[in-house]
């Protein structure tokens, strides 16, 4: 699907006053999938999978605040606590009562603290199976790359102003290893650069220091997880590859792992089809 006409069939949800991009099928017949993009992007990453998804699947995924065709404000104190608040409301406000969770990147940490929920008895809807993508779940092992060091430094604000889509397009690519395509390169830019947002990069990224804050409540959360779990991993990723997903055998065991060969950290970009074809098996099971 081309990124206008993903713009132009979305819908926006009001959020405390912020507007925040929406795609939905509205397929009410069907179980209902809720995607949550990584960063930098936006829900436009999961565009290549999304017809298939939509065969059997009602599919619902959001723009994050910062990110996309959402709002961007500048003077708002971003935290993955408010990305999951946005998740529960836009699900209350569709009166839909359960779902199965995919996430990829800081959608990873999202969903973390969607888990934490669940088990405390707080989360108002049932997740009924989650999917991870490459993110980084486990702050000790998370490999940062030069552009979210040098965001997450004093230096950060400055940094912001100086990106521009080839710096962006470098970045994106160091961390795929069968690439991306022009057109998503362009896609991610544009995305980027809607209402300024390159320029509230810094203060997205403060979710690596959210992530070591609440590592325990985080990771606990994983291993109290009771529904049916899969970790989804392009084990070329030099962010959260290889060493994530053994990580993660470790400390949370008993769950399923899937890696995938010869891909990086946008596994679903990278490669659609091989994300699918071990992800569709997985949506079907009861």
């Amino acid at each position: 699907m081309e990124l206008s006409m993903w713009k132009n069939s979305g819908q926006f949800f009001n959020w405390m006053g912020h507007s925040i991009f929406v795609q939905d099928t509205a397929a009410s017949n069907k179980p209902v999938l809720l995607l949550i993009h990584g960063f930098p992007t936006a829900s436009y990453d999961f565009h290549l999978m999304w017809p298939e998804l939509a065969e059997t699947h009602r599919l619902i995924a959001f723009d994050m605040l910062g990110y996309g065709y959402s709002d961007k404000p500048r003077t708002w104190q971003h935290s993955i606590f408010n990305q999951a608040d946005i998740a529960e409301a836009l699900l209350k406000s569709k009166g839909i009562g359960a779902c199965t969770m995919i996430t990829h990147d800081v959608g990873d940490t999202v969903g973390q603290e969607i888990l934490a929920r669940d088990a405390e008895g707080k989360l108002g809807f049932k997740l009924e199976r989650v999917v991870m993508f490459n993110g980084g779940l486990f702050p000790e092992t998370h490999r940062a790359i030069l552009v979210q060091k040098l965001l997450l430094s004093p230096l950060g604000v400055v940094f912001t102003r100086l990106m521009k889509k080839e710096k962006l397009a470098a970045s994106l690519r160091s961390v795929c290893s069968a690439g991306l395509s022009d057109k998503d390169i362009d896609a991610a830019w544009t995305l980027m650069a809607h209402k300024k947002g390159n320029l509230c990069m810094h203060l997205l990224i403060q979710y690596m220091r959210e992530r070591r804050e609440n590592r325990d409540r985080w990771v606990q959360a994983l291993q109290k997880a009771a529904m049916p779990f899969a970790l989804i991993d392009g084990v070329e990723d030099p962010i959260s590859g290889e060493h994530m997903v053994q990580r993660f055998e470790e400390l949370v065991p008993g769950k399923q792992t899937i890696r995938l060969a010869g891909l990086g950290h946008y596994p679903h970009l990278e490669d659609a089809p091989a994300v699918l074809a071990v992800l569709k098996p997985l949506l079907c099971r009861h």
